[in-house]
């Protein structure tokens, strides 16, 4: 996994209960509330299963795990960990971790007892995830609406078998001019309906042979705003043995 791909994942945000759940919504109406939702949040905890398909060689990698984010000054800090991974229809156990800690984002690996250190914010700067254009990894959470619709075309989509329950799929094709119609032709968000925060996102690669899909399944309001300690981004005692490089 890339960091990119994980740190894709990583801050899901955001809900504000403006209208009933059964009452249809325009796509200007939904980027709203999930923009509105994401200024009210200072912190979420909430499992994680990531897939990764390669639609040339079928193969599929599925990751299951937690996701921990905070809102903090200057930059926000997250812990990702993956517990298990299956590939080829064979269970791995040995853990992966990303965590940013407002200036160094860390990928420890249990496989191999390694660290890669990579220096994001040096002392001075100032990172806004939210932030499409100026993130050094744009997170699709939590955006402002006109910049989701400066970069994207935006439709409602139908949804379909095996879509999260109550949700509305947000279809976003990349306009020719933004910098995401290098890596992605397609963008898909399924945003709960009840907590205005996507459940779903599917990523297409460009071009389209690779299909990146994050789920947050026991995603809730009991997974937000919980008072996270700053303890709890720690990564583990037994990752202080492994061996770190610094990029």
């Amino acid at each position: 996994m890339s960091v990119h791909h994980a740190v894709t994942i990583m801050a899901i945000c955001a809900s504000l209960d403006l209208a009933s759940a059964q009452e249809p919504a325009s796509v200007e109406t939904i980027l709203e509330r999930v923009e509105a939702r994401g200024d009210a949040i200072e912190d979420i905890r909430c499992a994680v299963e990531f897939r990764e398909e390669d639609r040339i060689t079928d193969d599929v990698t599925k990751r299951s795990g937690t996701i921990l984010f905070k809102r903090k000054k200057p930059n926000p800090i997250f812990l990702i960990t993956f517990v298990k991974t299956v590939q080829a229809g064979q269970v791995h156990r040995k853990k992966l971790w990303y965590r940013f800690d407002g200036r160094y984002l860390y990928e420890a690996l249990e496989r191999s007892k390694s660290i890669i250190k990579r220096d994001y914010a040096p002392p001075g700067t100032e990172i806004d995830l939210f932030d499409m254009e100026k993130a050094p990894f744009p997170i699709p959470f939590g955006q402002k609406k006109d910049e989701i619709l400066k970069h994207f075309d935006v439709v409602i989509g139908p949804g379909g078998q095996g879509a999260p329950a109550d949700t509305d799929q947000l279809i976003c094709t990349p306009k020719p001019t933004s910098k995401f119609a290098k890596d992605n032709s397609k963008v898909e968000f399924y945003v709960s309906r009840a907590l205005h925060l996507p459940v779903r996102i599917v990523m297409t690669s460009n071009p389209p042979d690779k299909e990146l899909t994050a789920d947050f399944p026991d995603l809730s309001t009991g997974s937000i705003n919980t008072n996270l300690d700053d303890s709890s981004f720690a990564l583990p005692r037994e990752t202080k043995k492994y061996t770190t490089a610094e990029e």
